[in-house]
């Protein structure tokens, strides 16, 4: 009785391992993955309403406003590097504001050129009013399409 059970314990280990192996074997894993397209947003909050999200803000400089599905997304920043996007997060971070990171895929090959050329600016700044003169700059910008 032992025995078979072992057996089948076996014979069902080895069963997996080679469908495993089957399925999996041409998989490259993050290989497929590229920051190519990808866009994050550097994210205050979300609202029910316009009125919600605009009394939220009241204490910000620089900020956009874009509606999603009957929602109210506040962003304090958009950038097509995560990098950029920890560098803009940091900085509110000392002002003690909380802040999410959140990242899209944009098929607009425009718009994510237009993001890296912003990205290559703030990557060079360290000054806090510099920093939000480009945030400003990339929020008026009507070239991109989010």
């Amino acid at each position: 009785m032992k025995r078979n059970i072992i057996i089948v314990i076996t014979v069902g280990i080895l069963t997996g391992y080679l469908f495993g192996h089957l399925i999996y074997k041409d998989y490259k894993g993050l290989e497929y993955l590229s920051d190519d397209g990808n866009i994050y947003y550097v994210q205050y909050g979300v609202y029910t309403s316009n009125e919600a999200a605009l009394s939220n803000v009241s204490q910000l400089d620089n900020y956009i406003i874009s509606e999603n599905d009957d929602k109210y997304y506040v962003y304090l920043g958009i950038t097509s590097s995560y990098n950029t996007a920890l560098k803009i997060q940091e900085l509110y971070k000392e002002k003690d504001i909380h802040t999410y990171i959140r990242s899209d895929y944009v098929n607009n090959s425009e718009t994510l050129n237009v993001l890296k050329e912003y990205d290559f600016k703030l990557d060079n700044l360290e000054n806090e009013d510099d920093i939000n003169a480009v945030l400003k700059e990339i929020f008026e910008n009507n070239e991109l399409n989010l």
